[in-house]
C-alpha cells in the first residue's frame, strides 16, 4: 500500500521533472504576483527541479539556490512515509 501523501509528492516531483524548465510560462498561487507584479520567494523553484532531474546543475542553480535542498527534503519526506506506512503493515 502506497502512502497517500508520499504518493501526492512522488506525483509532484514527477511532475516538475517533465516539464519544461526552459519554458517562461509558468503557474503560480501567490496573489501578491497577480495583484502587484511581486514575485514569490520561490520563483524560480520548479525551474530549479526541473533541471536538476536533467542533470544541469548549473542552471538549476542559476534558477533557485533551494532547488536541490528541495528535492533531498522531499526525498527523504517521501521515503519516510513509505517506510512508515510498510512498518505500520507488518504489525
Amino acid at each position: 500500500m502506497i502512502d497517500p501523501e508520499a504518493l501526492a509528492w512522488t506525483v509532484g516531483l514527477l511532475a516538475i521533472a517533465v516539464s519544461n524548465p526552459a519554458s517562461d510560462r509558468h503557474f503560480t498561487l501567490f496573489w501578491p504576483q497577480w495583484v502587484f507584479g511581486i514575485q514569490s520567494p520561490g520563483y524560480g523553484l520548479g525551474h530549479s527541479i526541473g533541471y536538476l532531474f536533467r542533470g544541469d546543475l548549473a542552471s538549476s542553480l542559476d534558477s533557485h539556490w533551494l532547488g536541490i535542498p528541495a528535492v533531498v527534503a522531499l526525498s527523504y519526506r517521501i521515503m519516510n512515509l513509505q517506510a512508515r506506512k510498510t512498518r505500520a503493515r507488518k504489525v
